[in-house]
């Protein structure tokens, strides 16, 4: 399956998707939306992969999902904690062999959850973060939990950043 408009625009900069990213994972989209029937915003690595911040050249580990209504979580979804902490809550679920990790508003991050679902990238009907939050994001799970992959991929949003405003 193609996605039938693979470009989007991000810093008034036409730009084409990573389709066989968007492929993959749309089916699972697809099933979610249907699971949930809820707004959602895939916010964590995902963005990056979709616009090419982050090559896409082996299996993704999982999809994250932020939802505004804890209500819409399948009963089937497994909680668990983020970093060990009670109060940071996601719910897993497995579709079409993707781990996906649900996730609602925690205490201290309401700021940043509901930006999460303003001006996001579009694609198809389905929404993901934008580069602007997913930067705030990495550079506060850095400041938070000194995450080595977010290092990472804070790095690679930085130079990503820095080339298109170069073009």
């Amino acid at each position: 399956m193609k996605c039938p408009d693979n470009n989007i625009v991000v810093y008034n900069i036409n730009m084409e998707i990573n389709e066989k990213f968007f492929n993959t994972i749309y089916p699972v989209l697809n099933k979610l939306k249907e699971r949930i029937a809820e707004d959602f915003v895939v916010f964590g690595s995902a963005p990056l992969y979709l616009i090419g911040v982050v090559s896409f050249d082996k299996p993704i580990n999982d999809l994250d999902i932020a939802l505004k209504d804890k209500n819409a979580i399948p009963k089937d979804a497994k909680e668990v904690t983020f970093q060990k902490n009670k109060n940071q809550k996601l719910y897993k679920l497995i579709i079409k062999g993707i781990k996906v990790d649900m996730g609602t508003c925690w205490k201290g991050q309401e700021d940043y959850f509901y930006r999460l679902f303003e001006n996001p990238i579009l694609v198809k009907g389905f929404k993901f973060a934008n580069l602007e939050i997913l930067e705030e994001w990495k550079e506060k799970m850095i400041k938070e939990y000194n995450r080595e992959k977010d290092k990472i991929y804070l790095e690679k949003i930085k130079k990503f950043k820095s080339k298109l405003k170069d073009e």
